[in-house]
């Protein structure tokens, strides 16, 4: 019902807000077209492959920068649910409906989710079909099975940092001060290993750490081995079980909390 209801407010959403479904299209190519230009301005595209020990860079630049775009609008989603329900008035509702918090805010997040990642990642197969033909539609295709798959241990994370948003008296963002550092930790566009010791360890819990290794693995190989991708598949199952556990249990006990200090 939760799932249901938050898909078709979505599919509404979307049908009143025509121009942010072609931001979403176009951001991916807005990114790409940024570093790309901004690399061949201080080095060039031999000097990037080297250093990254990919293939195709286009290809690498555009399926991170989607995976990025849909890394963002997960953790947006979730976190801020709490923060958009309690602007206008309803999270006190939400929060005593006999549904378990953690189950409302996974399941109302789902759908913009899914719908975020699709159009994301397919609005890229025009140019990597331009660049690497059917080889790089199946590419693609595959890196969005990832990228649901890495969909799981990120919605836990996301219901981690909404749980501390759901603690906190006023309505500070703490969502968009945690997605720069995500981001970063993840090694979206440069080698994690550049990154200090420490930040490197803490990339380790990051499951867009995973998937961003699966785009460059994708674009390194014409047909990558499949071991690689089956050992980060086995690391995305383990953040999934690890995140959402903690992320239920940490939620529960900030809600406790919460209403006991009158936080809602």
């Amino acid at each position: 019902m939760i799932l249901r209801a938050n898909f078709y407010s979505l599919v509404c959403w979307y049908k009143n807000n025509k121009w942010l479904l072609v931001s979403i299209v176009i951001w991916p190519y807005l990114m790409s077209f940024v570093i790309l230009a901004m690399g061949v301005l201080y080095g060039s595209l031999e000097s990037f492959k080297e250093r990254l020990s990919i293939a195709n860079p286009v290809l690498y630049v555009l399926t991170t920068s989607a995976i990025a775009m849909s890394s963002v609008g997960i953790i947006d989603a979730v976190a801020n649910f709490t923060i958009y329900h309690r602007w206008i008035g309803t999270l006190p509702y939400l929060v005593m409906t006999p549904t378990k918090t953690y189950k409302v805010l996974l399941f109302s997040s789902i759908p913009e989710s899914m719908i975020n990642i699709t159009l994301s990642v397919v609005a890229i197969i025009p140019a990597v079909a331009y660049f690497e033909g059917l080889l790089g539609v199946a590419k693609v295709t595959m890196v969005l099975l990832i990228v649901y798959i890495g969909m799981m241990p990120l919605l836990g994370l996301s219901i981690l940092i909404a749980s501390f948003t759901l603690g906190i008296k006023g309505e500070e963002d703490v969502a968009s001060s945690l997605t720069p550092f995500i981001l970063l930790v993840s090694g979206v566009f440069y080698p994690i290993e550049i990154l200090p010791r420490i930040l490197q360890y803490v990339s380790t819990i990051m499951p867009t750490r995973y998937v961003i290794e699966v785009a460059r693995i994708l674009a390194t190989y014409a047909i990558p081995e499949a071991k690689l991708l089956f050992a980060l598949l086995y690391l995305l199952a383990i953040l999934t079980i690890g995140y959402n556990s903690i992320s239920a249990l940490t939620l529960r006990s900030i809600e406790k909390w919460a209403k006991k200090r009158g936080g809602i």
